[in-house]
Order: structure tokens, then C-alpha cells, then sequence
């Protein structure tokens, strides 16, 4: 498919958080960075695009040259054409047929015509436009990296990284009116499987958003998943599961851990059914 187009803001974060990329201000960035580059890099820059546009053009021709038709074989496919007739006829109107038949072969040579070969100087070279510039800019430190640019992320990005740590591919829910479609692999494979809706910790979770979104996601034959981060300051223990768990046992739930780069968050599945 390709570079995406466009990172949803999330999806930037996460690979901010992972360290594996930054976020820079294009529009400062790259001036600030070829300002730095020197007349005879930016030469051999210059040169070695050039060079490349010649060597792409020259493997055009000679593809073109490939695929040119050969006119010989056209030929001979209208003698074999000819009716067979015109080879019963007698021999009597063929005189001095092999001194003509001589002169057309000399006329009409069927050897191949050698290719010319063609020299890279000849060449004008197409003008080639990079789609990247890292190798043009020099490479920065660590240092540098973590004074990336801020995203402004939406409050449901904790949801987000935590399923992003959880291998799931998220996608924007506005079509289901959630926050995000939840893919289990590949959205060109696979259905999305959950809708998923952030809610903060401390926010009161309706009756009619619980029914609402549990009804809207099974008719679509998706699971409501609605989850966030777990509060500052917040006990681990306490947010676990503790539905027919005693206190005796309540010491051995595991305690709630955030991913690579999410928070610790709490999610819930519900599906709708009748009875």
C-alpha cells in the first residue's frame, strides 16, 4: 500500500513513547537542517541525483527496445499465409525464380539487427524528486530525540496504546460512533471485531450508554469494549475484578501493569442479547 498518507495523532504518539520516531515542525525543521550542509555534499547530492535519473531513463529505452516488434516476423508470417496453390504452379512461370528469390534474401537480410548500445553521457536523464530526505539530513542524537514536538492526542488515547500493546489495530469508530474500531490483524483482512469507547475514571457511565452501545455493537456483530486509564494514585488491588472474590483472596489477583507504553487500564466487553 504504500507510506500512510496521514497518522491519526494516537498512532504518532505510540511510536513517540516507543522512541523509534520523532515528531519534528516541518516547516522549521528542514531549513534549519540544509543550512548546515555544506557546497560540496550538497554537490554530490545534486550529482547523485542526476546520475540516477540517467540510469532510470536508459533502462526505459532499453525496456522499450525489448518490446519493439520485429518487423521480420511479420514478414514471415504472410508467406506462410500464401495459398498453396501458388506452390503447384509450373515451373515454367518460375523462370529465374532462385536468381530472384537470391537477390530478396540479399535485399531482406533476416540476421538481427545489433542494438546500438547506449551511453549513459548521451542521456538527458529524467529529473527525480526523492520522497524522503533522511539520508539528506544529518543524523541527530538521542539528546535531540527527546525534545520531539508535543501531539495533542485525544483523552482516549490511554485506551488506545493498551490496545495497541495488546496487538490490535485501531481505526476511527465515527462510522459506528465510537472511539475507535478495533481490528484483531490487518484492517484489509479482517472485520473489525469490537467498538470501543474510552470513558475516564472517575466519569459516571450512563444506563442508556451501557444498553445503547451493547445493542449497537452486537447488531453490527461487534462486542461494545468501553475502558480507561486507571486514576493516579489508585490502588491496584482495588480495581481488580472482585465479584464473587473475598477479601482472603483479593491479595492474590494480580495487580494491574501498563504496557510498553500505556498506563495501566481497565476494560469491558458487552454484548446484547434478548431473551
Amino acid at each position: 500500500m504504500g507510506l500512510p498518507l496521514e497518522l491519526m495523532p494516537e498512532e504518532a504518539q505510540v511510536l513517540v513513547d516507543k522512541k523509534v520516531s520523532y515528531i519534528a515542525d516541518d516547516a522549521t525543521f528542514h531549513p534549519a537542517r540544509l543550512a548546515t550542509f555544506d557546497e560540496p555534499s550538497r554537490r554530490a547530492y545534486v550529482q547523485s541525483l542526476k546520475n540516477e535519473g540517467k540510469r532510470m531513463q536508459i533502462a526505459v529505452i532499453e525496456s522499450n527496445n525489448r518490446n519493439k516488434p520485429n518487423p521480420h516476423e511479420g514478414k514471415s508470417k504472410k508467406k506462410k499465409r500464401e495459398p498453396k496453390e501458388q506452390e503447384d504452379l509450373s515451373t515454367d512461370h518460375l523462370v529465374g525464380g532462385d536468381n530472384e528469390a537470391d537477390e530478396s534474401s540479399r535485399l531482406f537480410d533476416s540476421s538481427p539487427t545489433p542494438r546500438k548500445s547506449i551511453n549513459i553521457g548521451e542521456v538527458e536523464g529524467y529529473a527525480l524528486t526523492p520522497t524522503t530526505s533522511s539520508f539528506l539530513l544529518p543524523t541527530l542524537p538521542d539528546s535531540e530525540l527527546e525534545h520531539s514536538a508535543t501531539v495533542d492526542v485525544p483523552v482516549s488515547y490511554p485506551l488506545f496504546a493498551h490496545l495497541h500493546d495488546k496487538g490490535y489495530y485501531m481505526m476511527p469508530g465515527l462510522r459506528f460512533g465510537c472511539d475507535y474500531n478495533v481490528y484483531p490483524g490487518d484492517p484489509l483482512r479482517f472485520h473489525s471485531h469490537f467498538v470501543a469507547v474510552h470513558f475516564g475514571w472517575d466519569e459516571e457511565i450512563t444506563m442508556m450508554d451501557l444498553v445503547g452501545g451493547g445493542r449497537l455493537g452486537t447488531s453490527v456483530k461487534k462486542g461494545y469494549l468501553f475502558g480507561g486509564a486507571v486514576a493516579d494514585g489508585s490502588d491496584a488491588e482495588e480495581t481488580s475484578d472482585r465479584h464473587g472474590v473475598s477479601r482472603d483472596d483479593k491479595s492474590e489477583q494480580p495487580k494491574l501493569k501498563g504496557g510498553l507504553v500505556a498506563p495501566p487500564v481497565r476494560t469491558f466487553c458487552l454484548e446484547w442479547a434478548g431473551m
